[in-house]
């Protein structure tokens, strides 16, 4: 019985914690890192259960927080915990709305509440939507005038286009909730607006707020698109995730090019890049099998790796360690970050010919007949945390990351060399 592991170079070094904060609030969504105040540095963005939204500094001392936090009447009470109608479920973001040369930040909340802040987080307006706001409202110049719009989806099932007041432009009636984030990529000149819904309908709308055409899947959509041209031949291709299992793949007419089976529903965003370095993206992803996958541009997969628990956030693609490659980042609800190798790892489980076949812990489990071995994920490092880990974000300035985990405990996390 053998256990062999090819073409993999030891790493040196650790994750060491850099800062920790306290939010003193369970959190759910993932942070934004982002320049909010056009200093030069970047900062560090995100909300509460108990509807706060902070703002800190790359060292986590705060800069400013808001209190969102509304009352509530009797009606929405039948609906909706007091205590969390003000939860702020997904990251914010944020972008120059009003052409000021400054930055605002905008977040929404389960009351259906959609906030802009100045840069200073100075309420600008809010906007009333009819169900909660679950996915990120995504900041687009829409109509390419210089002019940007706020996109929202909201459970009352409306994809909602507001201008720079807050007032709205149209909204489109889909066929249920919407929880996702949605997401546009450009084609022939235009703009298409592309978001998953709790029915597993996939729609695109045009600008107008047309439909221009959807695409069914069997469950619930979570998590965001991702744009990506994986043939290098011009053609966006769109990258999303349902809590089917399935990963789809479908071209700008909405037409499936492949999918991908999991044994656990895909609830965040994919990822996808050249990690390999043959100048062809690979798709990265997290699935509620506990495991993350990398795909080939065709779908077929290059390797897995098996945490304890499920992976509820995009994976992050960077170099960690400034060697000039860059690693795959997840955060798993087990209570981990894992960093692992791009290429994987080749693992040979048994001797062909002398049977005795061994399941290697970290990678795909298949009961091996024919291949005597496969290229499996690979560990590099891992970093404990204090609770489910419910999404990461990089800083490139000094290539750490910001963590956030549920229990409302930020930390800032870097590589550091023995």
């Amino acid at each position: 019985m053998v256990n062999l592991t090819f073409g993999f170079k030891k790493r040196s070094g650790r994750l060491d914690k850099l800062w920790e904060f306290d939010a003193q609030s369970s959190v759910t969504c993932s942070p934004l890192v982002a320049d909010v105040d056009n200093d030069g540095k970047k900062e560090i963005v995100f909300g509460t259960k108990k509807g706060k939204l902070f703002v800190l500094d790359m060292n986590s001392g705060i800069k400013w927080f808001y209190d969102s936090n509304e009352s509530v009447g009797d009606v929405e009470l039948m609906f909706l915990d007091s205590e969390t109608a003000s939860s702020i479920e997904s990251t914010p973001n944020y972008g120059d709305i009003n052409k000021d040369g400054k930055s605002e930040v905008v977040f929404g909340t389960e009351l259906g509440l959609l906030y802009c802040l100045n840069d200073s987080g100075m309420l600008l307006w809010k906007y009333k939507a009819e169900g909660t706001i679950r996915g990120q409202p995504l900041i687009s110049d829409l109509y390419k005038d210089k002019d940007p719009k706020v996109v929202f989806g909201s459970g009352d099932g409306r994809l909602r286009v507001l201008n720079n007041k807050g007032k709205q432009v149209w909204f489109f009636e889909a066929s249920s909730g919407i929880e996702s984030t949605p997401g546009v990529f450009g084609k022939d000149g235009n703009n298409f607006i592309v978001f998953g819904c709790d029915d597993g309908n996939i729609y695109c709308l045009n600008v107008k707020g047309d439909k221009v055409w959807s695409f069914k899947t069997g469950a619930k959509i979570f998590a965001q698109p991702t744009f990506a041209d994986l043939y290098n031949d011009g053609r966006t291709c769109i990258i999303i995730g349902s809590t089917d299992n399935y990963l789809y793949v479908l071209d700008d007419a909405g037409e499936l090019l492949w999918k991908y089976k999991t044994e656990g529903a895909i609830i965040a965003k994919a990822a996808c890049d050249d990690i390999s370095g043959d100048k062809r993206k690979e798709v990265v992803f997290g699935s509620c099998d506990n495991k993350v996958y990398c795909l080939s541009r065709d779908g077929d997969k290059l390797w897995s790796y098996e945490t304890d628990f499920w992976i509820g956030s995009e994976p992050i693609l960077e170099d960690l360690d400034g060697d000039g490659r860059k690693e795959v980042i997840v955060g798993s609800y087990d209570h981990n970050i894992y960093v692992l190798d791009a290429e994987g790892s080749y693992i040979l489980d048994y001797m062909p010919g002398l049977g005795g076949i061994v399941n290697q812990t970290g990678h795909y489990g298949d009961i091996m007949t024919k291949e005597a071995g496969k290229t499996t994920g690979k560990k590099i490092w891992q970093f404990k945390t204090e609770g489910i880990v419910v999404g990461c974000a990089f800083m490139p300035e000094n290539k750490s990351l910001v963590v956030n985990t549920k229990p409302g405990k930020i930390d800032g996390i870097a590589h550091k060399k023995e």
